[in-house]
């Protein structure tokens, strides 16, 4: 079962790619940048040999770089933020629950949960990158 969830999250994570920003730009293109490599950065995770636990040290990554992005952004993507927030608990509680019940329906939450997550942090860059 902690393959199938690996190949999900590959899966999930191989074609979702948050726009990069660049040069001397606002700081919220660069925490954007920062929150995208940690987000890209779970398709390297092999549950199977890592555990959940290697999948939650990564969630507390991508919570810190989230914490920078909210610093450095402006009202104007307070919408996107909260719901990148949103789905990083809603995935923060999947895998918290499929580490205690490791079930075909909890992988699958977090499954789940990941593809919201990556869907949400896509839609804040691509705006992010309007001021880039």
């Amino acid at each position: 079962m902690t393959t199938l969830l690996a190949r999900v999250l590959v899966t999930l994570l191989f074609g979702a790619s948050l726009v990069a920003c660049g040069g001397d730009q606002p700081a919220v293109c660069s925490s954007s940048d920062t929150l995208e490599s940690s987000i890209e950065d779970l398709k390297d995770i092999d549950v199977k040999a890592d555990g959940l636990s290697a999948l939650q040290t990564q969630l507390a990554t991508i919570k810190a770089d989230l914490a920078d992005v909210k610093d450095d952004a402006t009202s104007e993507f307070s919408a996107q933020i909260d719901a990148v927030d949103t789905s990083y608990a809603a995935l923060k509680a999947s895998a918290d629950t499929a580490k205690s019940d490791p079930s075909v329906t909890s992988l699958a939450a977090v499954a789940t949960a990941v593809s919201a997550l990556v869907a949400d942090a896509k839609t804040l860059a691509t705006d992010v990158q309007s001021t880039c």
